[in-house]
């Protein structure tokens, strides 16, 4: 048998395991009295979890290894973990006891974002590889703790400041320079202070091993799988659906007022999403400063110059429908951001049938439930023969609205003629301040005082046209 180190395997379990880590675990065994035998010279450490909980069971599970000297590796994997068979040597490849003395595997957690409205939440997958982050918050009060990174590079071996424990190798001079400074509480939680909260076990084990400088690696080409339970719904579906290309061209027209700074992240947006859109930005000739922003981030800017009072989103509308040519419109504010796919999503359940179709804005619940959208892709030739708006040919929107429920009309309006579809793989994320996507400001509070105005104007011509 090869002298190669010896590797005690250690994971806490309870009644349960999922299949893929019977599986798995059976695979790696195989593979190792085929090759160095390290998980045969190293032996076990399983440990029931109990009434004491997972810490106490991380804890005892510790002493037990340190309590013999088979192994000075200790490989910690979860029970509803899936991973290679050569998982053990890939990582031993790459650690070393004094440099890298601890290295973890490629790991996800599930987090849960948002209520989902039904009892369940809202998901993520995040990678399991942490910075420690000190920040000031707004009262001048500093604040710790530990920060997921939302990217990391493919096949690298990464320090960080921390990881989960779901499958980890740990050198034992790790655990013994740990108790020499604190004593045998390799797992007990952290209080952070800062959040008002105790850090996790996995992470508290991290903490302490910063504090007396041993560095901590994550080796991104060691891919695992992590099984969760969690809340699959439509929304699930449509984030991963695909569409074919979009094959047509749109013109973006977009109402702008007074807000020049989202010029440049709305284009760059857009122009990362597809190469089919044209902007026109609708401006008021006296609001220089957006107009210049509009012009130098590659708009056309077209010039709302009907009398001295600033344009409504409504005549903006209108007047880019008769300056643009592209078979399609989409009508949005200036806060809103792009997710690659959304014009071929539209597009796709569009089709030669429906000529006002939703995109979904990731915010109001009216809009993620395929009821409505306050972002709508309108065929063209449909605006030129019937009209979007309960106005006739050639209007898009209804003019007597100041801003609100000019979207309401012509969804309205569209399902009331059969030419109304939902594309809820369509993202077209809108960031406001009913959402906590922006903050306040003076545009959205001009638009919000005739919100009142406008829904009664909505509502009276329901009452005319339905």
């Amino acid at each position: 048998m090869s002298d190669a180190a010896a590797v005690t395997v250690a994971y806490v379990h309870d009644n349960r395991q999922a299949h893929s880590w019977q599986r798995s675990l059976m695979e790696l065994v195989g593979y190792d009295l085929a090759n160095h035998g390290r998980v045969l010279r190293g032996g076990w450490c399983a440990m029931r979890y109990g009434a004491d909980g997972l810490v106490a069971a991380r804890n005892k599970a510790v002493q037990q290894f340190l309590a013999t000297d088979d192994a000075q590796w200790l490989w910690w994997v979860d029970t509803d973990m899936g991973f290679a068979p050569d998982t053990i040597d890939r990582l031993i490849d790459v650690a070393d006891p004094v440099t890298r003395p601890i290295v973890g595997a490629l790991c996800f957690a599930w987090r849960e974002r948002v209520p989902d409205g039904m009892g369940g939440y809202r998901c993520t997958a995040n990678p399991t590889i942490f910075d420690w982050t000190e920040v000031t918050t707004d009262d001048g009060r500093p604040a710790h703790g530990f920060l997921a990174r939302s990217q990391y590079p493919v096949n690298t071996l990464v320090r960080c400041a921390g990881t989960g424990s779901a499958c980890i190798l740990v050198h034992r001079s790790v655990f013994e320079r740990i108790a020499e400074a604190n004593g045998s509480v390799w797992y007990n939680r952290v209080p952070n202070r800062d959040a008002g909260h105790l850090i996790s076990e996995d992470l508290s084990f991290c903490l302490r091993a910063g504090a007396v400088d041993i560095p901590v690696h994550v080796h991104t080409a060691v891919r695992t799988t992590h099984f969760k339970e969690f809340w699959l719904g439509e929304q699930d579906y449509w984030m991963h659906a695909e569409a074919p290309p979009a094959t047509e061209q749109v013109a973006v027209v977009v109402p702008v007022m007074r807000r020049p700074r989202n010029a440049e992240p709305f284009m760059r947006s857009l122009r990362a999403s597809t190469g089919l859109a044209t902007v026109y930005a609708v401006a008021d000739l006296e609001d220089r400063d957006t107009v210049d922003a509009w012009k130098a981030a590659g708009a056309d800017v077209v010039l709302n110059c009907a009398g001295e009072e600033p344009g409504t989103f409504a005549r903006k509308v209108n007047i880019g429908y008769r300056e643009s040519q592209a078979p399609w419109l989409l009508l949005v504010g200036d806060d809103v951001r792009f997710h690659p796919g959304w014009l071929d999503h539209a597009q796709a359940v569009a089709a030669d049938r429906y000529h006002v179709v939703g995109t979904n804005d990731l915010a109001n619940p009216r809009v993620t439930s395929g009821q409505h959208s306050t972002h709508p892709m309108i065929r063209r030739s449909y605006v030129g023969s019937t009209g979007a708006s309960w106005d006739g040919p050639g209007i898009v929107a209804h003019e007597g609205y100041r801003h609100w429920f000019c979207d309401d009309e012509i969804v309205t309006a569209a399902k009331q003629r059969g030419v109304w579809a939902m594309a809820l793989g369509s993202l077209v994320e809108h960031r406001h301040p009913a959402w906590g996507g922006a903050e306040d400001d003076e545009v959205y509070r001009l638009g919000q005082s005739h919100a009142e105005t406008d829904r009664q104007t909505f509502e009276q011509r329901c009452q005319v046209n339905l």
